[in-house]
């Protein structure tokens, strides 16, 4: 029987303060489309997947929930037996416009939800200037960089691609993309420092780009080449904040059964290779 691994990132859930605001951030600088909307909560998409984004209004703002969506649905009834072996508590979801899920917290208090069938839409939206290809990934800050790898890797099944030693881990799914999730250790109080979309091609990405120039977006950093994932892009100031929405290209996947993970040490180049060299004195 094939070991467990979550398929791929599903959807991220946030609350926020004011949910005009959101929506706005998220349709005009994402480029998403709202499938359904309710008084407290909206969901948005791209593609043909009912959400990526789920905003619900409340007093505080920050993460509600990461969902991981996996590969069949006889895994949810195999991950809830390893689970109860981890004695790990956790709850049965009918989902929230998908299949049935299980919820569960994470060593840093993340709610976790492993969720089967996530809803499709037969058409995707139409009329945008741009739009997104996948929800590639989410970093998190977590309290405790070490415990959180075990949890993601030895229980859930990630699999580590790289990290960046001391700092930051980055873990895959079955689907393959570099990262579905990267850990952050030493970023204070447990937060969703990003998430990333996955743009089709440089042309979108650079629509996406002058879109939110000309819409009031702020950039928080422009143009860049990561070492690990060989991904172009830029980051942007979201909503809710502290939070930045990443959108890139040209993210490599991994499918070598054998791969060893990469030990990146912090430095000039950890996070973009088109830096230039400090000059000396």
């Amino acid at each position: 029987m094939a070991d467990l691994i979550p398929w791929r990132l599903g959807y991220v859930a946030l609350d926020v303060t004011d949910l005009d605001e959101a929506v706005r951030f998220w349709t005009v600088i994402g480029g998403l489309a709202v499938s359904e909307r309710s008084e407290d909560t909206v969901h948005l998409r791209a593609g043909t997947d009912h959400h990526w984004i789920v905003l619900h209004r409340s007093g505080r703002a920050g993460i509600r929930r990461l969902a991981f969506e996996l590969a069949a649905y006889e895994d949810l009834e195999r991950y809830a037996e390893r689970l109860d072996e981890e004695k790990i508590e956790f709850t049965r979801h009918e989902g929230e416009r998908s299949g049935p899920a299980l919820r569960l917290r994470d060593p840093s208090g993340y709610e976790i939800e492993l969720v089967t069938g996530l809803g499709h839409i037969p058409n995707p939206p139409v009329g945008g200037w741009f739009s997104p290809k996948e929800l590639l990934h989410a970093v998190v800050a977590v309290t405790d960089l070490e415990a959180s790898f075990d949890f993601y890797t030895r229980v859930l099944g990630f699999k580590e691609s790289d990290r960046v030693i001391g700092r930051t881990v980055f873990l895959r799914g079955g689907i393959g993309y570099h990262h579905a999730l990267v850990l952050g250790g030493g970023r204070g109080e447990p937060h969703l420092d990003h998430v990333c979309f996955l743009m089709p091609d440089l042309d979108d990405l650079m629509r996406a780009r002058a879109s939110l120039m000309e819409n009031g977006g702020e950039l928080d950093r422009d143009l860049l080449r990561h070492p690990t994932s060989g991904s172009m892009g830029f980051y942007v100031k979201a909503v809710p904040s502290p939070s930045t929405l990443e959108m890139c290209v040209d993210h490599a996947r991994i499918t070598d059964p054998d791969h060893r993970p990469r030990a990146l040490t912090p430095g000039r180049w950890t996070s973009n290779v088109w830096v230039p060299p400090r000059r000396k004195a």
